[in-house]
């Protein structure tokens, strides 16, 4: 089975490059780590927001727990790039 990285790079480029297993491995547990982040991150948000009663303050909170999420799902892609260029 392809991976999604694997089927958008055949639709652009041709076909993927072929990962090895340890990359593979890499990829996976770089996955797990960044899924792992974000559930600590989006709970401790959610502590945050559930004590918050200012609205504005709330918005903030929320604004920057999206932020964040995205900053760690970047940073796994920087990461899983890098291992697939070896």
């Amino acid at each position: 089975m392809k991976s999604a990285y694997e089927l958008a790079m055949e639709r652009s480029t041709g076909p993927a490059l072929k990962l090895t297993d340890e990359q593979k491995a890499a990829l996976t547990e770089i996955d797990s780590k960044m899924k792992a982040k974000v559930a600590e991150t989006e709970i401790m948000f959610d502590q945050q927001l559930a004590a918050e009663t200012d609205p504005a303050k709330a918005g903030l909170i929320q604004q920057t727990r999206q932020q964040q999420i995205a900053k760690i799902k970047e940073n796994a892609e920087d990461e899983k790039e890098r291992v697939r260029r070896g």
